[in-house]
This record gives C-alpha cells, structure tokens and sequence, in this order.
C-alpha cells in the first residue's frame, strides 16, 4: 500500500497522470517516441509495484489484528520484545594433567 491506498488504485493513477501529460505535450506538437513512451510507463508501474509490496514490519510494543477461521473471535496482539541476547561464552582456564608416575 502507497499512503494507505492499494497497489492498483496508485497504478492506475500515476498512469492517468502520465497519459495526460504525453497527451497534452503530443498535442503541443512535441514528438513522443513510442518506445520511449512505453518504458517509461513500464519503469513508473515497476517502481510502483516494489514500492508497494515491502514486506509488512512491526516493532515490539505495536498491537497488530489477528484473523481467525469462521466462527472464532478475531483479537488483537502486541508484538512482544525480544529476549536479551546472551552472554559471550566464558572459556576456562585449561586444567592441567597431573604428571605421570
């Protein structure tokens, strides 16, 4: 989602934009190169469809809506905080062995 819109609904308006504006240049006389015309279009809906499905992320603390099959509550859950990292492992001094006899 872009600015809380689905994918297509900015799709579609980005290239009304864009139609618009190669219109009103070829109208002014400005020639448009077709191929020219077509990757831009394409590079404008590529950049669009990355931009809008990143992967979703949530932080410890945010509450988030969980769905449940038919029949079953939905409910809300926080995001909990990770645990602590743990400590390094400590390393022992060797023990020596005891000498032979």
């Amino acid at each position: 989602m872009i600015f809380n819109r689905p994918q297509n609904l900015v799709l579609g308006a980005v290239t009304a934009v864009f139609n618009v504006i190669a219109l009103a240049l070829a109208s002014q006389g400005h020639a448009i190169d077709p191929a020219l015309y077509a990757g831009i279009n394409i590079a404008l809906a590529a950049i669009i469809t990355v931009i809008a499905y990143q992967p979703p992320t949530l932080n410890p603390g945010q509450t988030f809506n969980v769905t449940t099959p038919a029949g079953q509550p939905n409910y809300v859950t926080t995001v909990a905080t990770p645990p602590a990292a743990d400590a390094a492992p400590v390393s022992a001094a060797p023990v020596p062995n005891p000498p032979a006899k």
